[in-house]
C-alpha cells in the first residue's frame, strides 16, 4: 500500500513538474499522446482559464485542508478505528524498536568486552629498571 501511495505521490509531482501540454488546435503534435489530448482529461479548452494565480491556489489549497479537517466530524466511526489502528502500531513500534534497541546495546557492549585488551598483570619495581642500570 506504501509503495502505491509513494508512487502516486512522485506521479503527482512529475506531472506538475513537466511542461504543459500544447495546443492542439495551434498544431502542436506533442499536445496529442496516444491518440489523446490535453482537452479529452478534462482540460480547459480556454489559455485564459487554465492560468491560476498564486492566490487562487493558496484559497483552493486552504479549501482543501479544511475539508479534510472536516471528515472526522462527518465520518466519526472511521475516525475511531483509523485512531484504533494508529494506536496499535505505535505501541507494537514502541515495543518492538525496545526490544531491537536493547538486543543492539547488548551485542556493542559485548562486542565492546570482546576487542578490550586483557587486564595487565601488576608490574613490579624491579621490572621497570633497565637491566643494565639494576647492578648501579
Amino acid at each position: 500500500m506504501s509503495f502505491i501511495l509513494r508512487a502516486a505521490f512522485w506521479l503527482t509531482v512529475l506531472a506538475f513538474l513537466l511542461p504543459a501540454a500544447g495546443d492542439p488546435a495551434a498544431g502542436d503534435e506533442t499536445a496529442s499522446v496516444g491518440g489523446y489530448t490535453a482537452a479529452s482529461f478534462g482540460a480547459p479548452s480556454d489559455p485564459a482559464a487554465a492560468e491560476m494565480g498564486a492566490g487562487e491556489a493558496l484559497t483552493m489549497a486552504a479549501r482543501s485542508a479544511q475539508d479534510v479537517m472536516g471528515f472526522c466530524g462527518r465520518n466519526p466511526d472511521i475516525c475511531a478505528r483509523s485512531h484504533e489502528i494508529v494506536g496499535h502500531v505505535i505501541r507494537q513500534t514502541t515495543h518492538y524498536g525496545g526490544m531491537a534497541l536493547v538486543w543492539l546495546t547488548d551485542k556493542a557492549r559485548e562486542q565492546q568486552q570482546d576487542s578490550a585488551p586483557s587486564p595487565v598483570a601488576p608490574v613490579s619495581r624491579q621490572a621497570l629498571v633497565p637491566p643494565h642500570l639494576a647492578g648501579a
